[in-house]
């Protein structure tokens, strides 16, 4: 094998079947899709359409306002995005120019975030004007509640070896960042290491997975997604040890 047909060699991590856990481990999930810019997105009130098909599910708006550096050189510009949350704040459809995205830190199932993400592509599919997506990403951040002398028990030895040897003593940083493609046709990015929950202080080890296609057309969207999911679920049930899968669980 030359050296062209390992970095093109995808993720070939064992593919498991999907199962309901009684709990998780995510602090974030996010779906994005972005669709060729439309300007007038930019506007300081939101799309009238995509605003009253929200209203009932995500009945709060907020336009927010950042900066956006320019790749080629530009500077930093502006940009507005449009923030529509859900009752008690659990879910956030936020637009752009150019993304939809749909994100939760209280997750419980893929089939509830499948069902909300197919309302929201529904109600922006006039507003966003297009045909195919240039990307569409699903991001999973994990928060393992291990401690350093068992870390080894919740995340897999290949991962965290050098860590729980203790070779390293107590580093205060540990992490791995992870480039690579999937049979789907797209690319993952997979970042690793130690972590504090912003919540509790806690130590925590932070599994961090964004899988993502591109070229896509609308009406694949969700089928992607679900793929997209499936492959990152393998991978994540691949990183971590006995104690987590204690800890998850199983729903019938």
């Amino acid at each position: 094998m030359n050296d062209d047909q390992a970095r093109e060699a995808p993720l070939a991590v064992p593919a498991v079947e999907r199962k309901h856990f009684a709990r998780n481990f995510i602090t974030q999930a996010v779906c994005e899709l972005r669709f060729p810019t439309l300007f007038e997105l930019e506007q300081e009130r939101p799309p009238p359409d995509l605003a009253h098909a929200l209203r009932k599910e995500y009945p709060t708006h907020e336009r927010l306002a950042g900066l956006t550096w320019d790749a080629n050189g530009g500077g930093a510009k502006p940009h507005t995005s449009h923030a529509f949350r859900s009752r008690k704040d659990r879910w956030t459809v936020n637009l752009r120019a150019s993304t939809l995205s749909l994100e939760t830190s209280h997750y419980d199932s893929f089939e509830e975030f499948q069902t909300r993400l197919e309302f929201v592509l529904r109600a922006a599919e006039k507003t966003i004007d297009a045909d195919f997506f240039t990307r569409v990403g699903l991001r999973y951040i994990n928060g393992i509640p291990c401690k350093r002398d068992d870390i080894k028990d919740w995340v897999n030895f290949d991962l965290v070896g050098p860590l729980a040897s203790g070779i390293y003593g107590q580093p205060q940083e540990f992490s791995q960042r992870i480039v690579g493609t999937t049979a789907l046709g797209g690319g993952f990015m997979f970042n690793h290491g130690l972590g504090v929950n912003a919540k509790t202080g806690q130590f925590q080890y932070v599994l961090d997975y964004d899988f993502f296609s591109e070229d896509i057309a609308l009406g694949d969207a969700m089928a992607t997604v679900k793929a997209l999911h499936d492959a990152q679920h393998s991978l994540f049930r691949w990183s971590i040890g006995s104690r987590a899968n204690d800890y998850l669980g199983f729903k019938n």
